[in-house]
Parts: C-alpha cells; sequence; structure tokens
C-alpha cells in the first residue's frame, strides 16, 4: 500500500514539475508579445505625431515631406 502512494505522490510531483514548466513558457511568451504590443503603439504614435508636424519643424530635424510620407505610411508593425 506504501508503494502505491509513494507512486502516485512521483507523479503528482512530475506532473506538478510539468505544469509549472508550462506556466514559465506562457509567462515568457506574454511577456514577449507585451513588449511586441508596447513597441507597436509607439510607433503609431510617433508616426502619427511625425505626420503633424509643419514644414518648418521637418526641416529642423532634417526631415523633408517626402521622407516623413514613406515613413507614415508603413503599417504600425514595419520598422
Amino acid at each position: 500500500m506504501t508503494t502505491m502512494k509513494m507512486h502516485h505522490i512521483v507523479d503528482d510531483l512530475a506532473i506538478s514539475e510539468g505544469i509549472y514548466g508550462l506556466v514559465g513558457r506562457i509567462e515568457r511568451a506574454a511577456a514577449i508579445v507585451s513588449k511586441t504590443l508596447k513597441v507597436w503603439a509607439v510607433r503609431s504614435k510617433d508616426r502619427r505625431q511625425l505626420a503633424g508636424l509643419s514644414d518648418r519643424m521637418l526641416a529642423d530635424i532634417g526631415l523633408n515631406r517626402v521622407d516623413v510620407s514613406v515613413e507614415i505610411n508603413k503599417f504600425f508593425w514595419q520598422r
């Protein structure tokens, strides 16, 4: 009877380790997704702000309307 109970404990530990490993992988994947979404949000915001700059402001930072047009017409996931 003791060996049977011990066997279940070992099985339970193996299952617990497996679940712990799975949770760790899910957490890492969630962190990567979260970081990616933040980058995309910043990129989108930056492009909206860039589109709103005047020609003088663009000249001050060394850009022209063609450069801006190329940048703001990119999708948010594009670098």
